[in-house]
């Protein structure tokens, strides 16, 4: 078996166990990875994490709803497609369309997780939001989305922009605020055409600031995710540095061991020379010898 088919073949059975028996099972098999020879697909295994228990509930959710996974991921497109267009003056209906559809998503398969993570005897304290705010994330991030394809989440995930969440975003807190402001126009005195305009221009410049702030969170969450990934590239990269170093003493040191025997073996075969040539000479004179 190739060294990557190994790894994932690993992956694929350890992700499917319950927590509990995650970190055992994958112990047991780098030993077994390293007793056939395979240092690189043993060293991979063994960085593998023990998922949490939402990340484990969505694991399986993936392995059996994946077309009801494939609709959520769907419909977190549709979501950002949705979003940049309003951001560019289009339809807020059409945007909160989209929300309401991927946030009936959610919920449908946050109760199917943790349904099932509670009949197999998995519970953890505020499971139900922690499973659905995973699933928001995958809906809203591409890299989430693969792993939960994948079955192979770690731990619970934070949605970025939070648009799609209950309560967050840009699109959804604009709404109070538009409600806000008609009331104030109703209890108003009518204004003039340079007071409309100043309040038009007010409007917009909030709008703007709303956007910028939903734009720099989303960009911090994504660096984030950058450099927890980048951190654990690093932690892998050593920890196979080490490995390499571990091998490179033991090579030296087998190296050496087979110098010095080689030097006693070329002794050896010298005092056997000297030995094997006296006694020619001996046998030389016994023949001679009358």
């Amino acid at each position: 078996m190739a060294e990557s088919e190994a790894i994932d073949q690993a992956t694929r059975e350890l992700y499917a166990l319950p927590p509990g028996e995650f970190t055992s099972a994958r112990d047991a098999r780098v030993k077994e990875l390293r007793k056939a020879g395979d240092r690189e697909a043993a060293d991979a295994v063994k960085a593998l994490r023990k998922p949490t228990v939402a990340a484990w509930a969505l694991n399986q959710l993936a392995r059996s709803r994946a077309k009801d996974v494939e609709r959520l991921i769907a419909a977190g497109e549709e979501l950002r497609s949705a979003q940049e267009e309003l951001l560019g003056g289009g339809d807020r209906a059409a945007f909160q369309d989209a929300v309401a559809t991927e946030r009936d998503l959610v919920a449908g398969l946050s109760a199917d997780a943790t349904t099932l993570a509670s009949e197999s005897g998995e519970r953890g304290g505020g499971l139900r939001e922690k499973v659905a705010e995973t699933l928001h994330a995958a809906a809203l991030d591409e890299d989430v989305a693969e792993e939960l394809r994948a079955g192979r989440l770690t731990r619970e995930r934070d949605a970025i922009g939070g648009f799609g969440a209950p309560g967050g975003g840009l699109a959804p807190a604009a709404a109070p605020a538009k409600r806000a402001a008609k009331s104030k126009q109703r209890k108003a005195a009518p204004q003039g055409a340079k007071g409309k305009k100043s309040k038009a221009a007010s409007d917009r410049k909030q709008a703007e600031q709303r956007q910028r702030v939903a734009a720099a969170r989303t960009d911090e969450r994504h660096a984030r995710r950058e450099l927890d990934a980048a951190a654990r590239a690093v932690q892998h990269a050593e920890e196979r540095a080490e490995a390499a170093r571990v091998h490179a003493d033991e090579a030296a040191q087998r190296a050496k061991t087979t110098a010095e025997r080689l030097r006693e073996a070329k002794k050896a075969e010298a005092a056997a020379r000297r030995v094997h040539a006296r006694a020619e000479r001996a046998l030389e004179s016994a023949e001679r010898s009358p």
